[in-house]
Order: C-alpha cells, then structure tokens, then sequence
C-alpha cells in the first residue's frame, strides 16, 4: 500500500531514486539498496536486498539530499565536490557492496571530471528554468552564499583588513559540527575561486579538525604574549599596520550579529588543509571559524592568512 511518503525524486534508464515508507532507496543495475546514515556521525549507509551494508564516511544523510533535490537543488560534499541527483546515484552504486569506503574515494567514480559551475541570478533577473516547489520556481544562487547583506558595505570601508568573510545560509543538512562544515564548504567554493570557476587555492574541507569554542573565546582581546593568532588579532594587527581600534571591531560584529551573541555556535577549524593557509601558517598565523546565528538561522565564516 503506498503512502504520503511513497515519492520517485529522480529517475532515469538507469536508476530510481525515491522513498518507500518514508525511507529513502535506490534501484541500479537491478538491484535496490535501503540508504539509511547514522544519527551521531557523517556516515551514509547502503543496504542491498541480501543485507550487505556499505558505510560511506563523511558522506551525506539520504533524507535530506532527496528533499534538496525534489526542489531541483544540489548538494556538496565535504570534498567541495557538486552532486545532481544522478551524480548521487551514480556514487551510491559504485559504493555500494564496498563495506567501508570514504566518500573521497567514493568519489572516484566521476572520474577527473571538473566541479560544476552553477549557474547564477544575474543582474536582469533572467529567469531559469527549474522546478517549482509548491507553485514557487527555485532560482539557483538564491540560497546558500549571502551576497547582499549590509555586512559587505560596511566591511568594503577596511580595505586593509586582511580577514576573508562569507556569510552561508543555513541549509539543515546534519546540524551540529557537520552543518558547520558544509558552510565551510561553501565558503571555500565562493572564496577558493575566481569568477571563471577556477580554483585559486586547492582545499579538501574532509581533512579539516574542528572544536567548539565559546563566545567570549572568539571576542576575546589579542593575547598578552602574542604568539596566538585569534580572531581579534587577525583584524586589529596584520603583518601591515591597518590603524584599526577596538571600537571597528565591535562595530564589524555587531553589524555580522546584529541580534547580539547569546544565539551563536562557534567551532574553531584547523589551517591544514589548504594552500590558502600556506603563507600565514609560515610566520604571521592562519585562522577559520565558522559561527551559526541561531537567531538568523545562517552560518559566518572568518578566514584570515597573510604575510609580510
């Protein structure tokens, strides 16, 4: 008997994607794999008619990427790689009877193929085609990257500070440390590359560590000895003097957190897993912090790397 939840999201001569009460599935090749993931870690898990689970690590929960996709939206990995749905099935089927596989490898499936370029809104409002949700067309560039917050008007009067932000919307794919990660993600595709779509600087997000820090600890004063690079540092003192004060960095802040800070998640990242980083981490320091505004339901990205 079907049900509300019984939905065919993608198909092709190849494969179905869809759900069959309420639980996501793909037929390939004959075959029709249960895809489950794991409440606690990033892992997808892949089940066959005969019980043999794949888990794929670092990779995606099936529930959330059959809803982006009925809304003709993408999802990205934490390799910055782009997945239509066929490319979804396409990776489920090559990773599926491999038992442990990392979604890095998994990912060898597409080949060498480059990353997309989605496509944008541009300045005419030229319409594109997509499917609609509930009557309402989905327009790619709508979402995800924030390109039109005053934030940006008000940092473009800094043009000495040496501080990368990016503002991402929130997109409920996991929560926790992982939502922060794909905001990561989309940060490095917005910041990593220049307007052809090539790469500036190579990054693999999947590699990136990440601990949770409080409030007072991303606002904290530059610190007595020095050495630490923190967020407050990276905008008052870069390697050339810039003649910020104290007061432009509480103004920044409150202009990125306009409802005040008790609503904000803060998780400390890593430098390691970049060219971006490269230079900073020679001498004047690296930083990344991504920061979730409960209160706005969007994520801020801070990057800072610079040398003399």
């Amino acid at each position: 008997m079907s049900t509300r939840d019984d939905t065919v999201v993608y198909s092709d001569e190849k494969y179905v994607l869809g759900r069959k009460g309420g639980i996501p599935y793909l037929k390939a090749g004959g075959e029709k794999y249960k895809l489950s993931c794991h409440p606690y870690e990033p892992c997808l898990y892949i089940t066959g008619e005969n019980g043999a689970m794949t888990a794929v690590h670092n990779a995606f929960d099936p529930s959330s990427v059959l809803q982006a996709f009925s809304r003709g939206m993408t999802v990205t990995s934490i390799t910055g790689f782009e997945y239509d749905a066929k490319d979804f099935c396409k990776m489920v089927e090559y990773a599926a009877g491999m038992v442990n596989i990392g979604i890095d490898d998994a990912e060898k499936s597409f080949g060498g193929r480059a990353k997309k370029k989605r496509p944008e809104i541009t300045d005419n409002k030229k319409e594109i085609k997509m499917p609609s949700v509930d009557g309402e067309k989905y327009l790619p560039g709508s979402g995800r990257i924030i390109k039109d917050d005053p934030f940006y008007g008000l940092i473009a009067g800094y043009p000495d500070c040496v501080i990368d932000y990016c503002l991402v919307e929130n997109e409920n794919i996991t929560g926790g440390c992982d939502s922060h990660r794909f905001a990561l993600v989309r940060a490095c595709r917005r910041l990593f590359f220049d307007d052809d779509g090539e790469a500036i600087w190579h990054y693999d997000a999947g590699k990136a560590d990440a601990k949770r820090i409080s409030v007072d600890e991303l606002l904290a004063p530059v610190s007595a000895d020095g050495e630490k690079l923190n967020y407050r540092k990276a905008f008052l003192a870069p390697p050339y003097p810039n003649n910020c004060k104290d007061e432009d960095f509480d103004k920044i802040n409150a202009t990125l957190f306009p409802n005040g800070t008790d609503g904000l998640e803060v998780y400390e990242w890593t430098t390691n897993w970049s060219e971006y980083f490269d230079e900073g981490n020679e001498w004047w320091g690296a930083l990344c912090l991504s920061v979730y505004d409960k209160s706005l339901d969007r994520f801020v990205v801070i990057m800072a790397s610079a040398t003399d």
